[in-house]
């Protein structure tokens, strides 16, 4: 019904941003991530958005971009699992490490997610799994060197990141380290070369 509101941010908490559009606020429930992105903006923002209604309830969720929006709508679709725990998830994994997670079957990245038990975390990556991979292929197909390259070096990148971990750092110190030796080098690194600039630069 909605597809995105275009106007002024009258608001925003943890979960929640209002947009003023045409004199009427919206309220939005959004991720973590996607507040603290429009938090602060100068001018017009725009919130893509999904509205969910249920039979004694209508909410509005709101998305900092597309690819957001199509993991929260990707999500919502593993049975038992609601747009409140889907954001949950959201807040806990930014979209596109989420979605290289879910091609790597890493389980460990969203039990680590606040109120995603384990038996849940193996059901999202179960059912979601071949989804995401179909997701990257197709993009590979219809984008040539866009979107599926993107999330290769993605999962290079988590790949590097648990490698670390199992080396006794943290997930936010090994995830600064792999963020730290990409941004040096834009190409493509492999595994072995990621986690050794990690190594050498900490």
């Amino acid at each position: 019904m909605y597809s995105y509101i275009k106007g002024q941010l009258a608001d925003t908490g943890e979960n929640y941003v209002v947009v003023e559009a045409g004199g009427v606020g919206y309220e939005l429930n959004v991720s973590t991530h996607c507040a603290a992105a429009l938090s602060g903006r100068p001018g017009a923002v725009t919130v893509y958005t999904r509205l969910i209604v249920r039979e004694d309830d209508m909410r509005l969720f709101g998305f900092f971009n597309r690819e957001e929006r199509a993991m929260f709508d990707m999500l919502i679709t593993v049975s038992g699992l609601g747009p409140k725990l889907a954001l949950a998830v959201l807040s806990g994994i930014r979209a596109e490490n989420l979605a290289a997670a879910l091609a790597l079957g890493d389980i460990g990245a969203l039990n680590a997610v606040k109120g995603v038990g384990k038996k849940t975390a193996e059901r999202i990556v179960l059912e979601l799994k071949d989804k995401v991979g179909k997701e990257y292929r197709a993009a590979d197909r219809d984008m040539g060197m866009g979107a599926a390259p993107a999330a290769a070096n993605a999962a290079g990148a988590e790949d590097a990141v648990m490698a670390l971990m199992t080396l006794g750092y943290t997930r936010a110190e090994s995830a600064a380290m792999v963020a730290k030796v990409r941004a040096k080098s834009p190409q493509g690194l492999s595994l072995e070369e990621l986690v050794l600039g990690a190594l050498k630069n900490s």
